[in-house]
C-alpha cells in the first residue's frame, strides 16, 4: 500500500513512518498541503495520513484537490486535541477517520487494524458450498469466491446441496433464498439447524433479491448468521465471507481444544487409561447396553501385589514405571470396545461387554500369567485378579458389580496372591 503522510513535525513523521513500514507500506512524508500536491498526481496513492494542519489555508488547495481528484483516496486525521469545530472540519473534508495521537501505541494498532483490513480479502484455503438456480448470477458469485482462495462446490437447488452438506465438511454455506424446486433456501437452512452433528452449527450466509424486513427477521430466526442483498458489492460480500469463516474457524478451534481437554480430564496421565471420573462417566451405558439388548457383561479388577513395597524399596519412580508398563499391556491386551481404568494407586478396573463369565476367566487367568512372566519396568511383580458378571442382584447398579469384583480380589488376595477368582453369578441380568 503506498501512503502519503501530511504532518508539520518532522519527528511525529518519522514516528508515523516507522508504524506504516512496520507493515511493509510505501511511505511519502512532506510538512504541507503545496508540498502533498506536488506529488498527489503521479503517485498513486491508496492512503493519506493527515495531522490537523491540513487545515491550514495553506492546505486548502489540497483537501480541494483532493475531493475532485483522488476521493477514491481516504484521508485519515491525527489529532491531539479532538473539538467540535475540528470534527465539523473534519465532515466537511470528507475525512474518513480519526486517530488520537498521544498514545503511540494505540495508534500503531489503530493503523495496523485499519490498513490490514483494507488490503484484498484472502483466506487460507476453505470450503463453500453455494447454492443458486441462477447460473449467470452463479458465475459471478464464484468467480469472487474463488479469488478469495476458496474451493466452490455449486448445487442448482436445495436438496442436492442438503444431501452434500450431509456427506462434506464445509466452512461456509451460501444459499439464495427463493430456489427453484421443492425445497426453498429458508427451507435448507431450517433443515440445516436441525442436524445433529457439528455440520448443524455451518455458518451460513443468505442472498436474498429483496431487502424486506420481515424477511430479514424469519431468515435470522431460522438460523442464518447473515445476508446480503442481490447483487452484492464485491468488497461487502468478501467481507462478510471472511468474517463468517474466520469466526467459524475460532469456533473450530475452541471445540477441538475443549475435545482434547476432556480426553486429558478422562485419562490418566501415568497409564493412558481411562480414569476414575471416566468410569464413572462410562459404565452406567455399559450397563444400560447389557441390559437393554440382553448381552453378557464382566468386570475384572487387577490389583498389583505387594505394590507398595516396589515403592519403598525402589522408589515411586520405578513405582510409576510399573504401572507405566501394565497401563500399556492392558490396552494390548484388551479389545478397542472395552474400558480399561486405573481407579486407583495400583489397581485397574476393565468393563468387558459381550463377555460371558468362562472367557472373562480365559482372559483373566492369561492376563495374570504374562504379567507374572514379563517383569514391567524392570521388576518381578504378580497381579490379584476378581471377576465378577452382571446378574440380576446388580440390577443397574455399577457400584454393587464394582463390590462384587472388588470381593473376589479379596479372595486372591487372601488365598495366596497371584490369582484369579470369579464371583459366582445367582442369575444371569437379562
Amino acid at each position: 500500500m503506498k501512503v502519503l503522510v501530511l504532518e508539520k513535525s518532522r519527528l511525529y513523521q518519522k514516528t508515523v513512518r516507522e508504524i506504516l513500514e512496520e507493515i511493509r507500506c510505501d511511505v511519502d512524508c512532506v510538512g504541507s498541503g503545496e508540498e502533498g500536491l506536488l506529488l498527489l498526481d503521479n503517485n498513486g496513492y491508496n492512503l493519506i495520513i493527515a495531522g490537523q494542519n491540513i487545515f491550514d489555508d495553506s492546505s486548502s488547495a489540497f483537501i480541494e484537490y483532493c475531493r475532485e481528484h483522488v476521493n477514491h483516496c481516504p484521508i485519515l486525521l491525527l489529532t491531539s486535541e479532538p473539538n467540535e469545530t475540528l470534527l465539523n472540519n473534519a465532515r466537511n473534508a470528507g475525512i474518513k477517520d480519526i486517530f488520537p495521537k498521544a498514545n503511540i501505541d494505540q495508534l500503531r494498532e489503530n493503523l495496523h487494524y485499519y490498513i490490514k483490513g483494507e488490503k484484498s480479502i484472502t483466506i487460507e484455503g476453505g470450503r463453500v458450498i453455494y447454492i443458486e438456480d441462477s447460473l449467470s448470477a452463479a458465475r459471478v458469485i464464484s468467480r469472487n469466491l474463488e479469488k478469495m482462495n476458496l474451493e466452490v462446490d455449486y448445487y442448482g437447488n436445495a436438496e442436492d446441496a442438503y444431501n452434500a452438506v450431509m456427506k462434506n465438511e464445509y466452512d461456509l454455506v451460501i444459499t439464495d433464498v427463493m430456489l427453484k424446486g421443492a425445497m426453498s433456501g429458508l427451507s435448507l437452512v431450517r433443515m440445516i439447524r436441525a442436524l445433529r452433528n457439528h455440520n448443524a452449527e455451518l455458518p451460513i450466509l443468505a442472498m436474498t433479491g429483496h431487502d424486506d424486513p420481515k424477511r430479514r427477521i424469519e431468515l435470522f430466526h431460522a438460523g442464518i448468521n447473515d445476508y446480503v442483498t442481490k447483487p452484492p458489492v464485491e468488497e461487502e460480500f468478501a467481507a462478510r465471507v471472511y468474517n463468517l469463516i474466520s469466526n467459524k474457524r475460532l469456533h473450530d478451534k475452541v471445540r477441538q481444544q475443549k475435545q482434547a481437554l476432556l480426553k486429558l480430564a478422562l485419562k490418566d496421565q501415568l497409564t493412558s487409561c481411562h480414569n476414575r471420573h471416566s468410569l464413572v462417566e462410562n459404565a452406567p451405558k455399559y450397563i444400560s447396553d447389557a441390559i437393554r439388548y440382553e448381552h453378557p457383561l464382566s468386570v475384572m479388577l487387577l490389583d498389583l501385589d505387594n505394590f507398595k513395597k516396589i515403592n519403598d524399596e525402589f522408589g515411586h519412580d520405578a513405582g510409576d514405571k510399573v504401572l507405566a508398563d501394565i497401563g500399556k499391556m492392558l490396552k494390548k491386551v484388551f479389545r478397542i470396545g472395552d474400558l480399561v481404568s486405573r481407579i486407583g494407586g495400583e489397581e485397574f478396573l476393565i468393563i468387558l461387554p459381550h463377555c460371558p463369565a468362562e472367557h472373562a476367566l480365559k482372559k483373566a487367568e492369561q492376563l495374570r500369567s504374562k504379567i507374572e512372566n514379563s517383569s514391567p519396568g524392570g521388576l518381578k511383580i504378580t497381579a490379584s485378579i476378581g471377576i465378577a458378571c452382571l446378574s440380576e442382584e446388580h440390577g443397574s447398579d455399577f457400584d454393587r458389580l464394582y463390590k462384587s469384583a472388588d470381593e473376589a480380589v479379596y479372595h486372591s488376595k487372601k488365598n495366596g496372591r497371584n490369582k484369579v477368582t470369579l464371583i459366582s453369578n445367582k442369575k444371569k441380568a437379562g
